[in-house]
């Protein structure tokens, strides 16, 4: 027993020597230029290391760097390839007697990493980069495999790092091939004990530079962070996520978005991702709800989302000349090429989403709405949407809109119905200009087919019923077309010319139309004014854009009784009115030909109807008779 206690204090005196001796008799530094022939005859790059290094024992085994640098490829403009001012890392000696691992807080300062791509496509490590020949890689069964995986998760558990410590570090992307340059500065990460199965504070914050489009990014992220042993399911708790974005394309110049959510990402089987709760604010919104990705290779995306107030103009882009226009028409968003396509049919193909989303506030293209709702399903290449706003310019709106990609050619379903809309605001709001005004009511059910605005046009089909109710159409003057008329047909040609004001208020308005492959027909057409009663009937082609419509004018009743003296005999005359030219520049004038037939039939009748009076009382009640084959 005595003889075991020697030895095992031979030992332990043995392994003091070491960890007293040996730092003192072996210096790191003495094989610098050991290691820098190494790395060159293996890279062919050059190391530099201007630093001390550094090596320690006990308690912990570790080893330190200073001031490294390894230079560049041949033909790339900068010097190095990368450079780091310090790094060291430790790991605890005892511990490793009973196949545990414990390492120090991982430290790396001042890493400068240059990455790059020439005009030739070419990058800057390829030259390092040696594939592993396949008689250097071992044969390993099936079994063994499995085994290995097995024991490679409990390695890893039994793996404990004190933490990791990046502290300015920056990496620099130059595409020459693109002539694109993209900076990662000032990159800071600092996490807590790294011990797989258990919660680790994360705190990481780096900057993005872009030179095309010209950008900067600032990004700061921080939570608790829990990753299990088979590293394939990511907890990151409490996260707080802040992005500081200015740049070409960031709206307005300028926005800042701080997000708050528990994340979590399941890397096994297909793959699943949730965001629940999940909060974003910017600007003036708050976004809040929660939301679910499932099977990666093919997104099944759920979400439950709702927004208090948004205004979706201010990210969207504007023309030039909207935005530098004073006049009276508002900036709005660029328009598509007119043969461009609309639907992206790959896209809705490939789409598996189930949504609700809420907007308590919302203005878009100008337009303000309250309480609107959104519900959005995507399978199989059929995209449904049901949209309702419960406060739209003194009324309501609801909508349901299919569009079937699962064919060639998308097919397009709409249904939507207006109720007591205020349309004047609404017009002035959308386009800077109303040509009615009035409470509207409209009902529309269509359907087309196409990706372009011609196809959809010449493909529409449907039917739509509207009606306004107190208020007046800009462009139309009724009053002033029954004046001109009336003067026609007293020859006064002077008072033909008058134009009136423009507009035509009504009491109501009412009408129904067909639209047949981008025809729309009108027959029903009816509009009640304090003195003018009109019908209308026509077509308008969305294709051509051209107007065919006729107008019936008949005065109702007149407001004074001078006019009364001097419309006595025109009252009950009809005066048709030509609507003609295209929806841009319409064409509105009397039809003089149509009107004054109109005028010598009614006199023609008046005359029959007063010798018919005359006979009739000569003939005593027997002028019918005898007039039957007259007239």
């Amino acid at each position: 027993m005595g003889k075991l206690f020697k030895i095992i204090a031979g030992i332990l005196l043995f392994i003091v020597v070491v960890i007293i001796v040996v730092p003192m008799v072996i210096d790191p530094n003495d094989y610098r230029e050991q290691i820098q022939a190494t790395v060159k005859e293996k890279t062919g790059r050059d190391l530099s290391i201007n630093g001390d290094l550094s090596l320690s024992i006990f308690p912990w085994i570790g080893i330190g760097i200073n001031d490294v640098s390894l230079s560049n490829a041949k033909g790339f403009k900068a010097e190095h390839f990368a450079e780091i001012q310090q790094a060291n890392v430790k790991v605890k000696l005892l511990p490793l007697l009973s196949q545990q691992v414990e390492v120090s807080t991982v430290v790396l300062k001042g890493l400068r990493l240059n990455l790059a791509k020439n005009k030739a496509g070419q990058t800057n490590w390829e030259d390092m980069s040696q594939p592993a020949s396949e008689s250097a890689e071992p044969s390993v069964s099936k079994e063994q495999g499995t085994s290995s995986g097995a024991s490679s998760d409990v390695a890893l558990a039994a793996i404990a790092i004190g933490g990791l410590q990046i502290v300015d570090a920056n990496v620099t992307w130059n595409d020459a091939s693109n002539n694109e340059r993209y900076d990662l500065l000032d990159l800071d990460l600092t996490t807590g004990a790294l011990s797989l199965g258990k919660p680790m504070g994360v705190d990481l914050a780096f900057t993005v530079d872009s030179s095309k489009p010209k950008a900067t990014v600032r990004i700061k992220l921080n939570g608790d962070l829990l990753i299990n042993a088979a590293l394939n399911k990511f907890d990151l708790q409490g996260m707080q996520l802040a992005i500081d974005a200015a740049g070409e394309p960031v709206p307005n110049g300028a926005i800042r978005i701080d997000i708050a959510s528990h994340l979590m990402a399941d890397l096994s089987g297909d793959g699943r991702l949730t965001l629940n709760p999940l909060s974003i604010k910017f600007d003036e919104s708050t976004l809040t709800g929660n939301v679910a990705v499932n099977d990666f290779a093919k997104p099944a995306i759920a979400f439950d989302l709702a927004v208090d107030t948004i205004n979706v103009d201010r990210y969207l882009p504007k023309t030039a000349a909207a935005d530098g226009r004073a006049g009276s028409k508002k900036a709005t968003a660029v328009p598509p090429p007119v043969a461009a396509a609309l639907i992206p049919v790959e896209t809705i193909r490939g789409l598996d989403i189930d949504g609700v989303f809420n907007v308590q506030s919302l203005v878009v293209n100008g337009l303000k709405a309250e309480a609107v709702s959104l519900k959005l399903l995507a399978k199989n290449g059929v995209l449904k949407t049901e949209q309702a706003i419960k406060k739209f310019y003194n009324g309501s709106y609801a909508g349901k809109t299919t569009i079937d990609a699962r064919q060639k050619t998308p097919r397009i379903t709409v249904k939507e119905q207006a109720k007591g809309i205020n349309i004047e605001p609404l017009l002035i709001d959308l386009t800077g200009e109303a040509a009615i005004s009035g409470v509207a009511n409209i009902k529309a059910n269509l359907i087309t087919r196409g990706n372009t605005v011609p196809a959809f046009k010449s493909a529409l089909n449907g039917a739509v019923n509207f009606s306004f109710q107190d208020g007046a159409i800009t462009g139309v003057d009724a009053g002033a077309l029954m004046k001109q008329g009336e003067a026609l047909l007293k020859g006064d040609l002077t008072a033909a010319m008058i134009e009136g004001d423009g507009k035509t208020p009504f009491t109501d308005v009412s009408g129904s139309a067909k639209i047949i492959n981008g025809l729309v027909k009108n027959n029903d057409l009816l509009v009640a004014t304090p003195v003018v009663s009109i019908k209308g009937a026509g077509t308008a082609d969305l294709i051509s854009e051209k107007l065919d419509y006729d107008l019936m004018l008949q005065r109702t009743k007149a407001t004074t009784d001078a006019e009364q003296a001097d419309t006595k005999d025109l009252k009950n005359i009809i005066f048709p009115v030509k609507v003609g030219g295209v929806f841009a520049k319409p064409k509105i004038q009397l039809d003089v030909q149509a009107m004054l037939k109109e005028s010598q039939n009614e006199k023609i009748e008046e005359k029959k109807a007063e010798l018919k009076k005359k006979i009739d009382e000569k003939l005593k009640g027997r002028a019918g008779d005898l007039l039957k084959g007259l007239f």
